[in-house]
């Protein structure tokens, strides 16, 4: 039976993350419930990692793995097999569970799943998409008021913070410090040398597109360590690998007999012929746990010393994207640098850039036209120039997680304010919970968090029956 008195539930971000957790609100709202999705950009269900056009940016996770439901694994394979002839002829192999397609596509999937339970299921008077920024979020007597930049102010009962990664650092003339701005790769001379900083899936994504770009000058990518991520190994048959499955569930007791429990179950998976990458993948049921179970201490020492080769380990690359990169760095185009850079001049053409070389005292001197910054997302809450953010933090509603790897959430995403208190209405999802759950940026991550807290914000019980998606 249906509330008599419905709920309002504001997401505050219109991405990946929003769009799914208003999505599965949707299918448990009764009909008094009401859901604002609130979006500064244009774009409604994409975010920054599915709205780039360039087809040859790659999911890096099979597609077999990105259902935007924990029940349906096949869902997105289904719905790639159902897309017009015309365009399943421009992806880069048959769509399967075990291939790799465009990020866009996965975009316009989560567009669609969104704009089908608006429009066909008739939900378009419980959702309000909103085309504006969020710029306070005020406590009340019950709920709270949110302030839009633009003027308005609604009285919402909950609101759910899906923010994604926190904004990039300023740019500069010649150097940005976002990746993603249009203007980094336009107008670059073919044969101009350039500095990317890290060497992650964002530095790969930038080296694809000035491959694609007809880019035939050096380019340099630079990081304290040098690691590339490792690639996904191609398959054959059309079926998953399956996952390592360990005796017992590992426990976090302590960082180095986890670290010994993971070498030991690599040695053997090796043995056995199925590779390391079977148990990397068999840990993602217990990661979560894992990371809560460590004490803060040992959480600070894997991110330290092992989180490097944690990362290029558990976040590969398309077997498609890593042959046309490595084929880079094997002709002498791509440079890998191990080190960091300690001085850059601003020089008529470009920069005069200082590395020190990782176990060297000699620096290294560079010439380059511009720099990119792909060492990935800020994450000190504090330390973001945004005026919601401002405004939380001074009111004392949110403060960052002891590691500042975003803010501070309890497990089933609770905002913790400076009180020590969890917010009984303020919720958090997506890579700013990081520090509480340490994998939580990938898809299977995600659309369980997006499941679990509609649950918690509209009961099903209170809710009218749903149709399931198709």
């Amino acid at each position: 039976m249906a509330r008599p008195q419905g709920r309002t539930i504001a997401i505050v971000g219109g991405g990946f993350s929003g769009s799914l957790l208003a999505f599965h609100l949707l299918n448990r709202c009764g009909p008094r419930d009401r859901v604002l999705l609130i979006e500064r950009n244009r774009h409604f269900g994409l975010g920054l990692a599915y709205s780039t056009g360039n087809p040859s940016h790659l999911l890096n996770v099979r597609a077999g793995n990105m259902s935007a439901f924990s029940d349906r694994p096949s869902h997105f394979v289904e719905w790639l097999r159902d897309l017009s002839g015309e365009e399943l002829a421009t992806l880069p192999e048959p769509p399967g569970p075990t291939g790799f397609v465009p990020r866009g596509l996965f975009g316009r999937y989560v567009q669609q799943l969104l704009g089908d339970r608006i429009w066909r299921d008739a939900r378009s008077r419980q959702l309000d998409l909103v085309s504006d920024e969020v710029v306070a979020l005020r406590r009340q007597e019950a709920g709270s008021q949110i302030e839009l930049a633009m003027g308005r102010k609604i009285a919402v009962d909950a609101a759910v913070l899906a923010i994604g990664n926190f904004p990039p650092s300023a740019s500069t003339p010649g150097y940005f410090g976002d990746p993603w701005d249009p203007s980094a790769l336009a107008g670059m001379a073919p044969d101009r040398a350039l500095l990317i900083l890290g060497t992650g899936l964002t530095m790969i994504d930038t080296v694809i597109s000035l491959l694609d770009g007809g880019h035939q000058g050096p380019i340099y990518a630079l990081s304290r360590r040098g690691l590339l991520p490792r690639v996904h190994l191609a398959t054959q048959g059309g079926a998953l690998p399956s996952p390592w499955i360990f005796d017992e569930p590992p426990c976090a007791t302590s960082l180095s007999s986890l670290l010994h429990l993971v070498r030991a179950s690599c040695k053997e998976a090796e043995a056995q012929g199925r590779g390391w990458r079977v148990v990397i993948d068999g840990l993602r049921p217990h990661t979560q746990r894992l990371w809560r179970e460590l004490p803060m201490p040992q959480r600070a020492r894997f991110l330290r010393h092992l989180r490097p080769w944690w990362d290029v380990h558990r976040h590969r690359a398309a077997p498609q994207v890593m042959e046309r990169v490595l084929q880079a760095r094997d002709d002498g185009q791509l440079r890998l640098l191990t080190g960091r850079m300690t001085g850059k001049d601003r020089r008529p053409s470009g920069f005069a850039v200082t590395v020190m070389p990782r176990g060297r005292e000699i620096p290294l001197s560079l010439s380059v036209d511009r720099i990119i910054d792909c060492s990935g997302p800020r994450t000190d809450c504090t330390k973001i120039d945004q005026p919601l953010l401002r405004q939380l933090l001074r009111d004392g509603r949110i403060r960052p997680d002891p590691l500042h790897l975003g803010i501070e959430v309890t497990a089933d995403g609770a905002v913790v304010g400076r009180n020590d208190q969890p917010a009984p209405d303020l919720f958090a999802i997506g890579p700013i919970t990081k520090g509480t759950f340490w994998e939580i940026i990938a898809v299977p991550d995600i659309r369980v968090a997006c499941e679990r807290l509609a649950e918690r914000l509209i009961p099903l019980a209170a809710a009218q029956p749903t149709a399931r998606a198709s």
